[in-house]
This record gives structure tokens, sequence and C-alpha cells, in this order.
């Protein structure tokens, strides 16, 4: 397990200006607020939750040098969830029994994801979902505890698929991971492909930490689709599309997905980084001043650019500070009410548009970069953002979720 939260000396270094929030004064020795991250630290998704985690821990010292929560400093401590279930659930319990958490962060994993909101549910506690895309997590296995900051399945295949359709044409062919966001995502892209009048010609499930796409590849070309949708995430979607190339099925088809994540891209040799996709934030946004700001600030620190996740993470952190200011209270259910219609901030949503959470299934409503793959004059950009679909424009109308916030 790792403990974070900000020193005297870490203060000092952060060296703002000035303060764009100002909670209360920080008392000195007042007791912690803890929050608890579990995430991938290890496996097919470490990448992804190792930015998770890092731009939590940005937000962390935001908050801090301003003065905290109700006066009382924040603490994160992040637990390595190895995108297992089981795992997952029993480090989230270990941090609620021994260490005491009262809120709770988590997970690039949908599967993971959906049982850590039940988990944390049983203990009456708060939880932001900071990764995972199924449907079902604002849909019908939503809960008054849970608030999801990534968009959903649906709300990537509505934001992309009228662009491939029109652009590349309506027969499309699947391969997708064998779990709940893998189903998720071909149910959604099935369901538009219908609406215009296309059709999926088939679709592969396949299991986490595939090594050999021959097989599916070599169906999928013969299936002769317009437009070949890749599911895969992290190291699977490396492994994929580097043999797509190598089958050079990209002569063949246009190739594109729901999600991808920077991280996957850059792990590519060049000649693999290709497709269609949506982001769900972007560095390099020229008309939103904040984005600079955020970008110089993460670069200095972590000698990277932040990602997505590093975005998951750190607005995560800055929800629930703002949510807990506003419900002057740290009961979950306070808390909770206080998070329904919340607005991010431009310095905290990183975006145009309005960014909030959706009272009816505690979704943000954030916005879908939808784009392609290709190489600027900066190596960390590799992406085009063609248009950013505004969150209440992608996301299915609440009452076709299936969701129904019950409070105890």
């Amino acid at each position: 397990m790792l403990r974070y939260k900000l020193t005297r000396r870490g203060v000092l270094k952060l060296g703002f200006g000035s303060a764009l929030f100002t909670f209360n004064s920080l008392g000195q020795g007042r007791e912690t607020i803890r929050i608890g991250l579990v995430d991938p630290f290890s496996g097919v998704y470490a990448a992804l939750g190792r930015n998770e985690l890092e731009g939590a821990r940005m937000a962390v010292d935001d908050v801090n040098v301003r003065g905290g929560v109700l006066g009382r400093p924040l603490e994160l401590l992040s637990e390595d969830s190895a995108a297992k279930t089981d795992v997952g659930v029993q480090k989230l319990r270990k941090l609620v029994e021994r260490d005491r958490i009262q809120f709770s962060l988590g997970e690039v994993s949908s599967g993971v994801s959906l049982a850590l909101s039940q988990t944390a549910a049983e203990y009456k506690m708060l939880h932001i979902v900071t990764g995972g895309h199924a449907d079902d997590i604002t849909g019908k296995s939503c809960r008054w505890n849970t608030f999801r900051i990534p968009t959903s399945a649906s709300m990537e295949a509505n934001a992309i698929g009228r662009l491939l359709a029109e652009r590349f044409g309506k027969n499309w062919y699947i391969i997708t991971p064998d779990y709940a966001y893998g189903w998720s995502l071909q149910e959604s892209f099935t369901r538009v492909a219908e609406r215009l009048g296309g059709k999926v010609l088939g679709a592969d499930r396949l299991p986490l930490g595939t090594v050999d796409y021959s097989a599916v590849l070599l169906k999928a070309a013969r299936a002769k689709p317009d437009v070949l949708l890749v599911f895969q995430a992290g190291d699977d979607a490396v492994a994929i599309l580097k043999q797509i190339v190598q089958f050079g099925l990209d002569k063949q088809m246009a190739i594109a997905g729901g999600l991808q994540e920077w991280e996957n891209i850059v792990a590519l040799p060049k000649e693999a980084r290709i497709g269609w996709w949506t982001f769900e934030w972007y560095w390099i946004q020229p008309n939103v001043p904040e984005v600079k700001t955020f970008v110089d600030r993460y670069r200095r620190r972590y000698r990277k650019v932040p990602t997505a996740r590093s975005w998951f993470g750190y607005a995560a952190i800055w929800s629930l500070a703002l949510a807990i200011n506003k419900a002057k209270s740290l009961d979950a259910v306070k808390v909770a009410q206080a998070m329904e219609g919340l607005e991010l901030p431009r310095s905290v949503a990183l975006q145009p548009g309005r960014v909030y959470y959706r009272k009816e299934d505690h979704q943000l409503m954030t916005g879908v970069f939808v784009g392609y793959v290709r190489q600027g004059q900066d190596p960390n950009d590799i992406f085009e953002v063609v248009r950013v679909v505004p969150g209440e424009e992608a996301a299915p109308p609440p009452q076709e979720t299936g969701c129904r916030i019950v409070y105890p």
C-alpha cells in the first residue's frame, strides 16, 4: 500500500501564485480525510492505473495547498488490484477496515469497477469510478454511492458511430475483450449500426491477455467489412494493432473503435499507430488556456504529458473535495447529494463546454474527443481531434439507461 499526503516542504515547492479555489485554512494537527484508490499497478492495465494515481496525487497537493477540505488535509492511500475482481475487492476491504478510509476511487477494469461499487455500498461509502466504461456502472447496476468520470460505452459509440458510417461504410466487424466493458461496447456499437441502417457482420470475444489474434483477424478479413472495430485496451490493444498491420488489414478496411488510450498508441511502432477512435480527454486544446496551465504543471512534476487517465485521477479528487465542501459534511449520503448536478470549474474540467454530474444516473457529462491517430510535431502529439462531442449529446437519455438511484 502507498500512502500520500502533502508535507509543508511540498507546499513550498508547489509555489502557487494565486489560488483558484480557497477552502478553509488548514488546521495544524487536524486529522486527515482518507481516500482510498484501488487501481491496477501491475498487469495489462498497469500504465493506465499508474497515470490515474499520478493525477490523483497532483490533485491532493492542489487541494491541500489551498487549505484542504473543511480545514482538514486529504490523504491518499493506494492499492494494486492487478485488474482482478477478487484482488480489487480484497484491497478495498483492507483499506476500509484496516486503514479507515472514508471515500474510495478506482478502477480501470469495468468488471472490477462494478465489484468495487457494490463493496463500497456495503460500507455506505461514496465511490468514484475513475476508469470503468461499461454502461451498467451508471445503468442498471447504478447505485446512490457511485459516480463515474469516464465516458460510458454508449457515449463512445454514439459519438463516433455516425462518422464511421458516413466516411467508411455501415458494415462492421467487432473484436472485443470478453468482460463487462467489451460486452457493453459490442451491444452499443451494434445498436448504433442498426440505427444507421448498417450491420455487424461478425463479432469475436477474446480473454484479457490474448497474445495471438491471427485466427480472428483472418475471420475478419474474410468477412470484408467496411470497418474493423477493435475494443481491446492496455497491452492487448498494442498486441492486436501490431498484428493488424502485419496482416495488412489496415490496407483493406478502416480500423476504428470506441475508446483509445494515449498510453497504448505511444507503445506501438510508428507503422502501427493507426485508426479512428474516441479519446476521453486530450492534452492539446488550444482554445482552453486552463489545459495548457495544467499540462505545464504536470510536465514539470512528472517529466511527461498528462493523459486521459491522469485527468480521471485529478478530476476525481477535485470532485470529491468540491462536493464535501458544498455539503459541509463527510457523511456519504450528504456528499453524494451534493455531487448530483455538481458542475466542474474549467480548471478541473479542462475542456470546452459544461461538465457536470447528471443527477439521474451519476454519469459525468464530459466531452468525447473524436479523431484519428497521426504524428504531430511534438512526439507526444499522436491524435488529431476532429470534434469534441458534448456529453449531453453523446449520452443516452436518463430514461434509457435503466438506472434508478435509491438512497438508504
